[in-house]
This record gives C-alpha cells, sequence and structure tokens, in this order.
C-alpha cells in the first residue's frame, strides 16, 4: 500500500487548505491540548507542522524558558515562525531530535501511515514522565449533504466523496478508522488516563468548511478526471460549494489523548 501524503503542501492550493484547516481546527486543537498540557517551560514536539499554526501558539504558552520543534516533509510555510526550531523530515523515521518532551502533537498526519500503530509507540517512548501525546484526526464524513438545491446536485457531492475517500484517499493509505482506534493504541503503548473528544460541525455553502471541500475537489481533480469525471460535474461541485442552500456535515475531527506515568 502507498502511503504517501495525498497533498502538496507547498502549492497555493496546499495552503490555501493548511490556512483552511487552521481556521476550522485550531481552537479545537487549542482547547484539547490547554487544558492539561503546553504550560511555561515545556518542551513540546509539533509534527506534521504544517503552516505553524499550533507551533506557534505552544511557543507563546510555553515562553523563552521552554522549546517547540517543529516537523514536517514541507517547510515551506514554517519560515516566519517565531519561537520554533524547524525540522524537514519524515517522522515514519523517527523523531528529528531527541525527547524527553513534555507534549508532542500530531495533527491530521497518523491517519495517512499504513504503520501507525509504530509510529505512535515510537512517540509514546519519546514522552517524558508524565507526559502527553496528543493527536488529532478526521474520521469518516456524512457523504450526503443535509441540504441541496436539487436531488441530482446532491447525488453528485455523495459521488464526490465516496470517491475521493474509497478510491483515491484510501488506496494512498488513508484510515478513517484510525480516529476511533487511536484510544485503544495509546492504552497499549502503555499510556494512562486516555481520553477522547469528537467535534463535528454542518456548514452551508460559502464558508470556509465548503470552501476547503471545493478546494480538496480542486486538488483531486486530475485523479477525479482519470476515474472518469469532467470538467462540467466538478465546476457543479465548485458552485454547489458557494451555494448557500447547501448543507453539508464536515469530517468529524477526533482528538485523542493520553499521558507517560510518571514512574514509566
Amino acid at each position: 500500500m502507498n502511503t504517501d501524503y495525498t497533498f502538496d503542501s507547498g502549492t497555493d492550493l496546499g495552503r490555501f487548505q493548511l490556512d483552511h484547516l487552521s481556521l476550522l481546527l485550531d481552537g479545537a486543537s487549542r482547547d484539547f491540548i490547554g487544558e492539561v498540557a503546553a504550560h511555561e517551560g515545556q518542551r513540546c514536539l509539533e509534527l506534521g507542522a504544517g503552516n505553524g499554526s499550533i507551533a506557534a501558539w505552544l511557543a507563546e504558552r510555553v515562553g523563552p524558558t521552554g522549546r517547540v520543534d517543529a516537523v514536517d516533509l514541507d517547510t515551506t510555510h514554517l519560515d516566519d515562525v517565531p519561537g520554533v526550531r524547524v525540522h524537514r523530515h519524515d517522522v515514519r523515521e523517527g523523531p528529528p531530535v531527541d525527547g524527553p518532551f513534555d507534549l508532542i502533537h500530531a495533527r491530521l498526519l497518523l491517519m495517512h501511515f499504513e504503520r501507525r500503530h509504530e509510529v505512535l509507540e515510537s512517540l509514546a517512548r519519546e514522552l517524558a514522565p508524565g507526559g502527553l501525546l496528543v493527536l488529532g484526526e478526521f474520521t469518516r464524513p456524512p457523504t450526503v449533504p443535509f441540504e441541496a438545491p436539487t436531488e441530482s446536485e446532491a447525488e453528485l457531492y455523495h459521488r464526490l466523496l465516496e470517491t475521493t475517500i474509497e478510491r483515491i484517499a484510501r488506496p494512498a493509505g488513508q484510515d478513517y478508522a484510525w480516529g476511533y482506534e487511536a484510544d485503544r493504541a495509546m492504552i497499549r503503548a502503555g499510556l494512562e488516563g486516555v481520553e477522547t473528544a469528537e467535534y463535528r460541525h454542518t456548514a452551508r455553502g460559502g464558508s470556509a468548511t465548503c470552501r476547503l471541500i471545493s478546494n480538496y475537489a480542486r486538488q483531486f481533480a486530475p485523479a477525479l478526471t482519470a476515474l472518469g469525471w469532467t470538467e462540467a460535474e466538478l465546476d457543479r461541485i465548485h458552485a454547489l460549494m458557494s451555494d448557500p442552500r447547501t448543507r453539508i456535515g464536515f469530517f468529524p475531527f477526533v482528538c485523542i489523548r493520553g499521558r507517560r506515568p510518571l514512574d514509566g
């Protein structure tokens, strides 16, 4: 199975994707981390750092006595993140710097890896005693819109999601069940106090959420065309995502955290 990333974050479309993911998910990520971790003086590792929004927030939280290391395969958007040490690195090869870390955070990352269980276990070993591992993952979204201008457009949207999830994303290695498996995987890795929270929302056409879906369709366009989609159908998808009569359910976002035992 191929486990390369589905998207190229170094393109303009990739930057749009990263910025909109930050807009939609950073609040939930900050709330879930900030309840229990990222305190002054702590050492943090941010994996799959994207545009650096969470890494920058972590740097503010830990202050000058702490340290934040941010890791991504493409560090194009991480050059100007203050107070953050940037590493261009593949996490599947292990952390780029030695721990221990008080916090390791990875968002929308392990769901791409075939060996995700092994990666999680390796990250757990890099935690300091009492240190926290926090993951954020997408799970399978509703593929039928809650509202659409016509039945044919509702069916077109359903076909878009089914095609991209089942015929493009899944063969590329993405696992939309992983978000629900990670809780048990953390327990098996020896972490304690494991907790999970799930965030769901619906969105109208024209919203940041629907603009992101349209962006995904643009990035998938070559693969969709190869699977028989026409330019007219893709244009209809973009129009549908701009139409306020449309209402969709976005990808459920699952956050999972577990702590290394103090005597571990």
